[in-house]
Formats: C-alpha cells, sequence, structure tokens
C-alpha cells in the first residue's frame, strides 16, 4: 500500500521549548515522539477568540480530518493530508480552510525513496535552521450521534523542494514564524502554500524500523550511512 506524504513525522522538543516558539500557555505533558503515525492524536495549535482579543492556543487532534458533516470516521485515514493547490475546492477541506486553521509542531518528517525492485529507503528531513517548525495544518470538530466530540486535522502538503524532490515529489508545507499569524487568523491564502526554501532543507538516510509503527526511540533519528555534508542529525 502506498504511503501518504506527509504520512510520519517527529516531534521530540520538550513542552518548554515548544511554547516560546508557538506562545501558547498551556503545560501539556507530552513525550517526546520518533514515529508519529496518522490516526493519533498529535500537538496542534490555533488561534483561541475570546473577550479580550485572540491568543494562540495548544490542543490536541485526532491526525486524520473528519469533516463535520461525515457520517463517521470512516475516512479519517484518507484525510492525513490536503493538496494545497485543490484545498480551497475540496469539500473536505474548504471550510476549514476559511476559519479553521492550525500550526502543527514537528522536528523532522520522514519520507521513502522508491528504489529499484519495489525497494524503498526513508529518509529523514528537516531544516537546518529551525529544528523545531511547523506544519500548516486544518482542524475540524465532529460531533457523532451519541454526543462524542473529535477535533481532528490535516496537514497541507505542497511540490517538494528541489533538494529534496528525488525522495518524494511532494513534501508538508512548512511555514516561516513570521507566518504564523497571518496563516492562523486566515489573512493568509493560498499563497503561502509553496514549497520551503531548497537551501535550508537537511536530509539523511534512516533505518527501515520506521516503517513500524509499534517502533518509536530515538534510534529511528540516527543515519544508517554517513550523512551528507548538509544534513545532519536533528
Amino acid at each position: 500500500m502506498a504511503r501518504s506524504m506527509c504520512g510520519r513525522f517527529s516531534l521530540t522538543s520538550p513542552v518548554e521549548a515548544m511554547r516560546r516558539v508557538f506562545d501558547f500557555p498551556e503545560r501539556p505533558n507530552l513525550a517526546a515522539r520518533y514515529n508519529i503515525a496518522p490516526t493519533t492524536n498529535i500537538a496542534a495549535i490555533r488561534v483561541d477568540k475570546n473577550a479580550t482579543g485572540e491568543s494562540r492556543h495548544y490542543f490536541s487532534a485526532h491526525w486524520g480530518l473528519i469533516p463535520s458533516w461525515a457520517k463517521s470516521t470512516e475516512f479519517s485515514a484518507k484525510m492525513i493530508n490536503a493538496r494545497s493547490e485543490t484545498v480551497t475546492e475540496k469539500p473536505a477541506f474548504r471550510a476549514a480552510f476559511k476559519s479553521r486553521r492550525c500550526l502543527i509542531p514537528a522536528n523532522g518528517f520522514y519520507e521513502w525513496q522508491k528504489l529499484s525492485k519495489g525497494a524503498k529507503q526513508p529518509w529523514m528531513i528537516g531544516i537546518e535552521d529551525m529544528p523545531l517548525f511547523a506544519f500548516a495544518g486544518l482542524w475540524e470538530s465532529w460531533k457523532s450521534a451519541d454526543g462524542e466530540v473529535i477535533e481532528s486535522c490535516t496537514i497541507l502538503t505542497t511540490t517538494a523542494s528541489k533538494s529534496i524532490a528525488f525522495i518524494h515529489p511532494r513534501m508538508p508545507v512548512i511555514l516561516e514564524p513570521s507566518r504564523f499569524d497571518p496563516w492562523l487568523r486566515g489573512e493568509a491564502g493560498t499563497e503561502v502554500l509553496k514549497a520551503f526554501d531548497a537551501d535550508r532543507m537537511t536530509f539523511y538516510k534512516v533505518s527501515s524500523r520506521v516503517g513500524n509503527v509499534r517502533n518509536d526511540d530515538a534510534d529511528l533519528l540516527k543515519p544508517v550511512d554517513p550523512p551528507p555534508t548538509q544534513a545532519r542529525l536533528l
């Protein structure tokens, strides 16, 4: 079965580091996660409006968007990504794009390079000068027939930066910190949903162990052979 892009990532930074970068007041008890997989709950940040204005807040969201009008959670696993080129058109995403945006913190993401005879090589991909960064995301709130409420999210994707396109033709949308607020407030449009600066991307091969969701340990971040000069261990 083909793996989605973006289908795995890591978030290992301490909560206090996350609070400094994303400026939220909550202090969630988060363990380091080296192999975050779809349909699990992940960290996210959104803007909440109140009597004193707007402020960023942390929340936990099921990774795999469940539109508010969905009859069940059945298709959540197929909604982990939203293509930036069509996000304003697709019924599952267009309402969230208008008014329910979020940031999804990460230290790096994995992608699988197709090799000969069906083999695949996993890579860890990050940013040289931003060891903690954010994917552009959308979120939704869904209520079941028996009253259960699930908040869910999806990660936007775009054409890959030229430096990593040989691994996979697409990548998650990564936002510069200066674009956090315009994105969250709905002031930024699809013009920000572009490939990240190719010269700032880092990448190196990692163990095929990352393909098993049960593996979630620091060894997954270790290079399996000497990394290229532009790559470093996140």
